[in-house]
């Protein structure tokens, strides 16, 4: 069900860069001032992106604006997923610009998923894809409903067993010695 997207000593060469206030806003379907809860907006987006992360072997750094959150700038790892809030000054567009060239050689493929019109060009003019907020968000649901689905053929009882794999007249025969 994975699908590898790992390059050398099986690291991942494609990576996706997303501007997390802008998806998240997407996401709610009003602006950030109207969500109340962003930290846990912030947390169910990136549960959302460690398992597109898991089930795509795709690399994923969520970047987020300084001036959303009080404090310093900083990056920490969250199951899988790099997130970096940006310094204050600084905008999420600038460091998700500044990521694009510094790790182009790194992958073979940098997505990066904004609706911001202007980070877009940018992203382009780095050589990197772009992606909506938009269209991350279907690929996030198209997941789920991947994990879902799997998820209820294997509760039906759709498992693969010995027997799946057995010849008929083996099989047949192993069913014999059992029942003696």
């Amino acid at each position: 069900m994975k699908r590898s997207a790992s390059g050398r000593k099986g690291r991942p060469t494609r990576l996706v860069i997303v501007d997390g206030y802008n998806v998240i806003a997407r996401r709610a379907g009003r602006s950030l001032a109207q969500i109340e809860d962003l930290e846990e907006a912030r947390r169910e987006i990136e549960d959302l992106l460690s398992q597109y992360r898991a089930m795509y072997g795709e690399d994923v750094i969520v970047v987020y604006d300084a001036h959303r959150r009080p404090g310093l700038g900083h990056e920490e790892e969250r199951a899988g997923v790099r997130v970096v809030f940006t310094e204050a000054g600084e905008t999420a567009d600038a460091r998700i610009e500044r990521l694009v060239y510094e790790l182009r050689d790194d992958y073979r493929e940098i997505t990066v998923a904004t609706s911001d019109a202007a980070e877009q060009q940018v992203a382009l003019g780095g050589g990197a894809l772009r992606i909506s907020a938009n269209e991350l968000l279907v690929r996030l649901e198209k997941m789920r409903d991947d994990i879902d689905r799997e998820a209820k053929r294997q509760e039906a009882g759709d498992r693969h067993t010995l027997r799946d794999a057995l010849s008929g007249e083996l099989a047949s025969q192993l069913e014999r010695w059992r029942r003696r």
